[in-house]
């Protein structure tokens, strides 16, 4: 009986460490239409994961990013209409962004400068549309308005 015991233990442990991942990125916001909650995951195999209050939860479409692409940062917000959207910076600095039933679109780096590296990534919205925020290696912090080039912010009273 100590060895089946044993033996069904160690089974399920190998199931456990065999099929789960760990979670590599992690988001959050509301919903503006009913204020309700969403939570994104970046799996280690870079699928992305979102979950609704007592709802299970559902893998999201990657249709659309590149063939092998690794999600570095993510940011999720709502719409004023509920609607979500994603973006995420891929490890090679490109920016992407999703709306659920759409593939994923490239975003415009113009006006970013060359080499650039992007170490934060910040999304959302604004009444006149949708903004990014991203600070760079050098510690520059640029901001994105679609349909105009990046432009750099001020960093003018932060201690250097």
């Amino acid at each position: 009986m100590m060895k089946k015991s044993f033996l069904v233990l160690l089974v399920l442990l190998l199931h456990t460490a065999v099929f789960s991942q760990d979670i590599k990125l992690f988001e959050s916001y509301l919903r503006l239409n009913d204020l309700s909650s969403r939570y994104v995951v970046v799996l280690e195999d870079n699928s992305i994961w979102w979950f609704a209050p007592e709802e299970p939860w559902k893998k999201s479409s990657v249709d659309g990013l590149p063939e092998n692409y690794s999600i570095k940062h993510i940011s999720c917000y709502s719409k004023e209409d509920g609607e979500s959207r994603y973006v995420v910076a891929l490890e090679d600095n490109s920016i992407w962004w999703f709306a659920p039933g759409q593939p994923w679109k490239r975003s415009s780096v113009e006006g970013l400068p060359e080499q650039f590296k992007i170490n934060q990534l910040k999304a959302y919205s604004k009444v006149s549309g949708t903004r990014y925020v991203v600070v760079l290696e050098d510690n520059s912090i640029w901001w994105f308005a679609p349909g105009q080039p990046w432009k750099k912010s001020s960093v003018d009273g932060l201690p250097k």
